[in-house]
Order: structure tokens, then sequence, then C-alpha cells
């Protein structure tokens, strides 16, 4: 049956078939997920897209409203100051609000002009008629009056410095009317005031995603509200970048769609989905491609178990082509070397596939904080737990940040780490200490941490404490997918007195962003040969000592809280593949060259000898044995690691070679060994060695 076409055949028409339809689900699981990224996009968008609704609304409403409470009666310049205070408060997004009044002409020359603003922040009333001429249409700053007053209509301003502040502003103005109800003329502008800051955090707030960021701009193209509010300064940003990327000109020419592109911002392939708001803006949600994509583990399945059809099907067509079964020796070798270069090519895709996979998957247990939201929220659910076992008690939120300078690994498992941390401790938390911090996983011998307070100074209703600190500390890394394994690093820090009920959060508005691809925390110097860090956020946990460490009136939770930095790091592999892949190659060709060193005529040994063969096997095992103990040195780890089942393999191969070799000098019992001088050992060691790499790294990772 194994000499026949027809089998061979049968078999490769099988296995094509299975080929081509492996490669057709693999392109629709490819082009659905696409689609259901496409679909989680949108879905996000127009998530966020509603709650801006909302908020936009809510401001026209109290605008509308107000000039309808304005336009009831002539009020005095007192009730106007006290109606602008009430209704600010009484609405959170906006940060002030103007009553303009049209101007009063006395004898035809002097121009009485009355604009009281409120700003919330500070609480205080200024004159904006005092600083300048509001009904000036020449004046640009006045546009927000004078275009009201023409268009008679609600007007959203372009982004502008303050009134009377410190910051660019937005303004949404509304006109309202004289009171006499038979001459309804025009009597001035109801300005609310944005501060750009506030939409921008209030719409990274309700952002949904892993790592990416919204952003408003307006019908001029100006930029309205973004997470990296240093861009505020520059509205013109989006004009420029579209000079750089025409593609974003879609936005503007429609109501809703998807770019892709290159994010700069992100330093990473993105989509952006873009809506147009209820006043007109644009809203532009920005999310990376890897955060899109979903069940990413299915689709590298998938496309290792169809390179494993295609390269059966190939095995198949070499048998045809060379018809093995005939034992043309030309064509053996032939299909020896065609199929070792086949498995070969297969491992080195193995390699490429698992080392470039979504990594995003492999930190999805961690709940990233990546919004104000997410760190109230905790500390909320906190205060509840707390007030189920006394209303007194209550967490303190202590804003912490740490940044990282340099990260050596000592070890498997040790790992020195330099930086700063920064501490901002309320007045009100009591029996603080010069230091203020402990890292749990602080290595136990000797001294394995140092901290060099660098500062300390009083800032509004805190102290800010500054060190500088360099540590040793012991994660737990799991190798073994080692070199292509991730290394992610959860530094945990926790205050040191768990009966003040203190709480790190991460100090979010001291970085520019904490997106996790930005790599918040992590200088971008760093310098680690072996390693690449991917991306770095903060994460909460907990830790239960299941004791009160004495005090039997503790009240309290038992779960003290842990605020977690995460940097997760890759390897960089062609420092494995130097050290371990080259050498074992090397080694793996010296010994397939030994049986070609002996041979028999008529039965009897005509060069080399067995004594030979047995003392190039030990001083080949005991070289491997060397390389072997050197990568165990280097990773302590308790179980097996992917690239020790290399050394293993080659154990395999050294004992089979040495064993065939020796039974073919010593007796003519095994016709296998004696077929044309031991050709078939010859010409199946390669596809064998790579044969068993390559169904170790296919089980290892599938």
């Amino acid at each position: 049956m194994f000499k026949k076409t027809l089998f061979y055949k049968s078999l490769l028409v099988l296995f094509i078939v299975l080929s081509l339809f492996s490669i057709f689900d693999f392109y629709s699981y490819q082009e659905n997920r696409n689609l259901e990224a496409l679909d989680f996009g949108r879905q996000k968008r127009d998530e966020v897209q509603i709650q801006m609704d909302s908020a936009i609304t809510s401001v026209e409403q109290l605008s509308y409203s107000l000039a309808k409470k304005i336009s009831e009666k002539n009020y005095s310049k007192h009730e106007v100051d006290e109606i602008i205070k009430e209704y600010a408060h009484k609405y959170d997004f906006c940060s002030g609000i103007t009553i303009a009044f049209e101007p009063v002409i006395i004898n035809d020359s002097i121009k009485v002009l009355y604009a009281p603003f409120y700003n919330k922040k500070t609480k205080e009333l200024k004159y904006i008629h005092e600083s300048y001429d509001y009904s000036d249409s020449s004046l640009e700053r006045a546009e927000w009056f004078t275009e009201v007053k023409n268009k008679q209509t609600g007007v959203w301003s372009d982004p502008k410095p303050a009134q009377i502040g410190e910051e660019l502003v937005v303004d949404f103005g509304v006109p309202f009317h004289s009171s006499n109800q038979s001459d309804r003329k025009f009597a001035g502008v109801i300005s609310v005031t944005l501060e750009q800051s506030f939409i921008s955090n209030f719409l990274h707030s309700i952002s949904l995603s892993k790592s990416g960021f919204a952003y408003i701009v307006n019908q001029n193209k100006l930029l309205i509200a973004t997470p990296n509010t240093d861009f505020l300064t520059d509205p013109d940003i989006i004009k420029k970048g579209i000079k750089k990327k025409p593609i974003f000109i879609k936005m503007f020419n429609e109501k809703e769609g998807e770019i892709p592109s290159a994010n700069d911002y992100l330093m990473e392939e993105t989509d952006t989905f873009f809506k147009e708001l209820v006043n007109g803006w644009k809203l532009a949600l920005v999310v990376p491609k890897r955060d899109l994509v979903v069940k990413s583990g299915i689709y590298k399945h998938k496309l290792m178990y169809t390179s494993v059809l295609i390269t059966i099907s190939l095995i198949l067509l070499f048998i045809l082509v060379f018809r093995i079964w005939e034992g043309n020796t030309s064509n053996l070798w032939k299909f020896s070397l065609l199929i070792s270069l086949l498995f070969l090519l297969n491992i080195i895709f193995l390699w490429y596939i698992n080392h470039n996979s979504d990594y995003i998957l492999k930190q999805s247990d961690q709940s990233k904080i990546t919004s104000r939201i997410a760190i109230d929220n905790y500390l909320k659910k906190r205060d509840t737990d707390l007030k189920k076992i006394s209303t007194k008690l209550r967490s303190v939120e202590v804003p912490i940040g740490i940044f990282l300078y340099d990260i050596d690994f000592l070890d498997a498992y040790n790992v020195a780490v330099i930086g700063k941390i920064w501490q901002k401790i309320p007045d009100t938390l009591k029996n603080v200490q010069d230091v203020n911090f402990v890292f749990p996983q602080a290595a136990a011998e000797g001294i394995s941490v140092r901290v060099r307070p660098i500062s300390k100074k009083h800032v509004d209703d805190y102290w800010l404490y500054r060190y500088d600190f360099n540590a040793t500390l012991q994660f737990d890394i799991d190798y073994l997918n080692y070199p292509l394994n991730l290394k992610p690093l959860d530094l945990q820090i926790t205050y040191p007195n768990f009966e003040d009920q203190v709480v790190f959060t991460p100090d979010i508005e001291s970085y520019i962003t904490i997106n996790p691809s930005s790599k918040p925390g992590i200088s971008s110097d760093i310098y680690m040969p072996d390693s690449e860090v991917l991306s770095s956020y903060y994460s909460f946990g907990e830790h239960n000592f299941n004791t009160v460490m004495g005090d039997e009136y503790y009240e309290g939770l038992n779960e003290t809280p842990v605020l977690t930095f995460n940097i997760l790091i890759k390897n960089v592999i062609i420092n494995a593949i130097i050290s371990n892949i080259i050498p074992i190659f090397i080694i793996a060709i010296m010994v397939f060259l030994l049986p070609f060193t002996v041979d028999k005529k008529d039965g009897e040994i005509k060069e080399g000898g067995s004594l030979n063969i047995i003392q190039a096997s030990a001083g080949f095992f005991f070289i491997l044995l060397l390389a072997h103990i050197q990568l165990r040195n280097e990773v302590e780890t308790p179980g097996l690691t992917y690239i020790e089942l290399y050394y293993f393999v080659m154990y395999f191969m050294l004992a089979l070679m040495s064993a065939a070799v020796l039974l073919f000098l010593k007796t003519n019992k095994y016709p296998v060994l004696e077929y044309k001088h031991n050709l078939i050992f010859k010409i199946s060691y390669w596809p064998i060695l790579l044969l068993s790499i390559y169904l170790i790294t296919f089980f290892i990772f599938y």
C-alpha cells in the first residue's frame, strides 16, 4: 500500500481539500473578526457620543432657560448678579456665566455697558465691560456677543482665551429679549463658558477603551478637547495634522465613519471612529487595532492549524514527486533536505507569530486605571464596605506617582529598579513619617530597598513628598515559554500602617498621558539590551494578612489596598538565538557528520572505530550539558522552559546516533542499518530532529 501512487495521491487530495477549507475558514474568521472590531469601535463611539450630546444639550438648555428668565422682567443689577451665581452652581458642566446687556445710548454719545461674569472656580464676579467694549463688532474678542446678536440664535464659539481667566475656553451664547411683550427686541446675550480642560477631562472619563482616547474638533477644524491638555494651547493642531494626513479631511465631509491610520500619540496602528455631535462638533474616538481585535488566541490557533495542514500536503507532494518508495539515493537526499527545510520554516513561523502575538490578552486579568472615574469607583466601593463596619470609617486617598529610569534583571526572579516616587499626603492624615510607603516584594536577603527623601513642601491642602529610591524586588515570572515569554512586573506599593485606611491612588494628573502603550512612568532612555518594554499602567489590588497584628480592637477591612504599577516586558530573542540555538545547531551538524566517518567493507570496519564514536559522543554530550547548566543558572525556574527542550531533543538524537552507528559497526543483524551503508539513518537525521522541535513548539504554544 505504501508503494502505490494512488494511496499518496488520495491522501494528497484529502489534505489539499482540508488545507483549502482551513484557509477559507481562516480568512472568513479574519473578516468576521475585523467586522466585529469595527462594530465594537462604533459601539464605543456611540456610547461616548450619547453622553457628550447629553452634556452639550444640558449646557444649551441652561442657556435658553436663563435667557427666558432674564426676558421675563427688568431685573436690578444686584438681582442679575445673584441669578448667574445660582445658575452657575446648578450645572456642573459650566465653569462660568456671562450676561451681557445691549448697550444703552445716552444723548447719542454715551454708551452704557453692563456685562457681569461669574467664575465658578474662583467664586468671583468680574465685569467684562470694564475691560473692553464687548459690543464693538471690529473686536475679535467680542465675537461671542456680536455674532450671537447678528445671527439671533445660539452660537458655539471657537476656542479662545478666557474673558477673565487663565486658560482657553469655548462659549455657548444665546440672545435674550426685552420683557416688553409688545416689542420683543434684542436685549443682550447669555454666554455659558466651558473650560476646554474640563471638557477634556469629562471626555476622557467616559472614553471606554483599553488604551485609546477621544478628542473633539469643531466645524472650523479647531481642537476643543483632547486627553493631552498640552495640545489645547494650540487649537490649530488639527489643521496641521490634516496637512500631514489628508485622509482626516473625511471627518469634516461626513457625519460619521471610520479612518484607519497610524497615530503619533499612541505610536501604533489605530482606527479613528468619528461622529457628529448634536451641536455640529465632531467626536473622534481613537482605538489601537490590538484593542479592537478580540480573541487573538483563536486567530493564532487557526493560523497554526492551517500551517500544519499545508505542511502535510507538501510532504505528500514531495513523496509523489521523488517517488521515495523506489529508493533512489539522490531523490531520498532531496526529499530529506526539502522536508527538513519545511520543518525549519514552520518553526521560524511559529516563533514569529508567538513573539508578535497580541500581548494585551496576557494582561487582561488586570483592571487598568486609565481615568479618574476608575479611581472614584474603587474608592466608592471601599467606602461602602467600610460603612458596613462603622459609619465613622472612610478611606484616605493619597495620590502617588512612580518614575523608573533603570530596570535590571539580576536573575530569573530578582529585579533591580531605580527611580523616583512622589506622594501627596493630605493635611488630615496623621502618623506621617519621613518615608510613607512600603514595597511588599522586597527581596529577603540584605538591605534590598534604599529610599532617599529629596524634598517636602506644602501645596494647597497637602504635603508633597519626593524620593529617590533603588530596590531589589522579587517577581513571580512564568518562564515556561522562554525566550518567547512575556515578563510582567507587578510592582506593588502599600502604606505602612494599614489601620489608617489609606488608599494609594495613581497621581494621573502628573503624567502627560497614562495610555499603557505610551509607557507612563518609564524613562524613554531606559537601557535594557535583553528586553523591550511594551506597556505600563496602574491597577488596584489587595492583600489580606488574615490577622489584626495584636490589635483586638481594630475596626476596618481585613483587605489592605495595594497600588500596582504594571510593566509588561518582552525578551529580545536574538540573544537567546545566539546563546542557545546557534550552539545547538552547530553541535547538531557535527553529530550528523559522525556516521560519515565510519564504514564497513565485507562486514569489517573500514575506517574509524567504535571507540572514536563513543569519545566524540561523550564530548558532544558534555558540551551540551555545560550549555544546559548555564541556561539553568540564568533562568532558575522550578519547571522546564521551552528552550530547554531543544537540549533534550539533542540528547535523544546524540543517543540515537551513537546507538545506530555502534550497531552498524558491531553487527549485521539489522537490515535497516545495512541498507546502503546506514543511509536510512543519515537521511532521516535532520527530519527527525526538526520534526521533534516543530512538534514541541506546536504543542507548547497551541
